[in-house]
């Protein structure tokens, strides 16, 4: 009889520790949902660099400072705020904004943005590039960093 104890106890304890074990197991990596595409944009970017020409400036040999603020709207949209002005007198260089700008994953870590069936932009390693055209139809684009 005591030799049924304590084979049943070595039953008991093993089990335990068998439980114990697997409720303390890490979670799979599968179970944790992603940010979607508009949260993962969100957020406040600091002009950093102008591109035009083929040519890129960074931020300090321009005469613009700004930020461009992305708001989640649903898990597909935003709203974009851009206020990027002269340094030398705060006169309006691109201050806009826009709602219902739409985000998508594009793969490879970049979010694209589009705003009436046209790209606009898009982000990368914390990097936000905004397409413009300004009123002598010369291309340019807005670097703006998280």
């Amino acid at each position: 009889m005591k030799q049924t104890v304590h084979v049943r106890f070595a039953w008991l304890i093993l089990l335990m520790s068998t439980t114990l074990f697997t409720a303390c197991k890490k979670g799979n990596d599968d179970s944790i949902m992603p940010a979607d595409a508009a949260t993962q944009a969100a957020g406040t970017y600091t002009y950093s660099e102008l591109s035009y020409d083929g040519k890129t400036l960074p931020a300090s040999q321009t005469n613009l400072q700004g930020s461009i603020r992305v708001t989640r709207q649903t898990g597909s949209t935003v709203s974009l705020a851009l206020d990027i002005r002269q340094k030398s007198d705060n006169s309006e260089f691109m201050v806009v904004s826009a709602s219902d700008v739409t985000v998508a994953d594009a793969g490879k870590g970049t979010l694209t943005f589009s705003y009436e069936g046209d790209q606009i932009g898009s982000l990368s390693n914390n990097k936000l590039i905004i397409n413009g055209e300004d009123d002598k139809n010369v291309r340019f684009t807005i670097g703006a960093t998280k």
